[in-house]
């Protein structure tokens, strides 16, 4: 099934069409927190082999070279997926996907049709309320770190330019750790060069301390820095080091927004 719409074709998904389709979206969301890169098997995975999706769900708008958009819709009325190039006719391809979503879930038996979108993007919120959609809050996202000093390595490979000028040996302690948490990350940062181990280091030049939550919260930016410190919630030892430790967290600290498809959900 295809059809064109003023010089753009809508059409169905058909098996290979997932690479263009990846491609599309990581360069579309990858400056999001929370972006998981999408390979072919991952797409396939959490888009393609969910039970409420079939090909025909999938709708793909192209100008006749490239893919320029494309929607994931169930026919339980979820759009697991919505992603279109801004640098095209958003009106256009998005309502194209929207009128898609609408008409597939409602010759499925579906009454209602329900997505997902970045806060931050004012044309797919203009086009659903066109299409008489009701805003809703957003639900709530819980995070849980597994792997401290893996999520501390990766936060300072992110920023490691910010870093070059830090020459710095200094011990994480996280109180009321899990138990699949030593409790312990040693860090050295020298002349932009990073390490990071479970475990105590010996003579630490600084030792920040709190809870997992509280450091997890900071970084991620979901909780002020200096609020937590001046509340006793994160504390710096030797106190004279907390100005230092603290600006070198809030380089740390991500400050992208934060989105995830509701095809990143089980």
């Amino acid at each position: 099934m295809s059809n064109c719409v003023s010089g753009y074709v809508a059409r169905a998904y058909s098996e290979g069409d997932e690479i263009e389709l990846i491609q599309l979206f990581n360069r579309i969301y990858e400056g999001f927190a929370g972006f998981v890169p999408r390979t072919p098997e991952y797409w396939r995975w959490c888009c393609l082999s969910r039970p409420d999706v079939e090909a025909e769900g999938i709708v793909i708008v192209d100008d006749g070279k490239k893919v320029v958009g494309y929607g994931v819709v169930g026919k339980t009325g979820n759009v697991w997926e919505l992603c279109y190039d801004s640098a095209y006719n958003g009106e256009e391809i998005v309502s194209t996907i929207l009128e898609w979503a609408v008409n597939y879930v409602e010759n499925a038996g579906g009454d209602s049709v329900s997505l997902n979108a970045p806060a931050s993007d004012q044309l797919v919120r203009d086009m659903c309320s066109r299409f008489g959609f009701a805003e809703t809050q957003s639900s709530h996202m819980f995070l849980s770190v597994l792997d401290f000093p893996q999520f501390i390595h990766e936060l300072l490979n992110l920023k490691k330019e910010k870093l070059k000028d830090y020459n710095e040996k200094f011990l994480i302690k996280i109180k009321n750790s899990p138990p699949w948490c030593e409790g312990n990350v040693a860090v050295t940062l020298r002349k932009g060069n990073v390490s990071v181990v479970e475990g105590a280091t010996d003579e630490p030049g600084a030792v920040v301390e709190a809870d997992g939550p509280t450091i997890v919260s900071c970084l991620l930016g979901t909780r002020g820095l200096w609020k937590a410190f001046l509340c006793l919630q994160l504390r710096v030892k030797p106190f004279w080091k907390s100005f230092k430790i603290l600006k070198l967290f809030s380089l740390l600290k991500i400050k992208d927004p934060w989105f995830s498809p509701r095809a990143d959900f089980g």
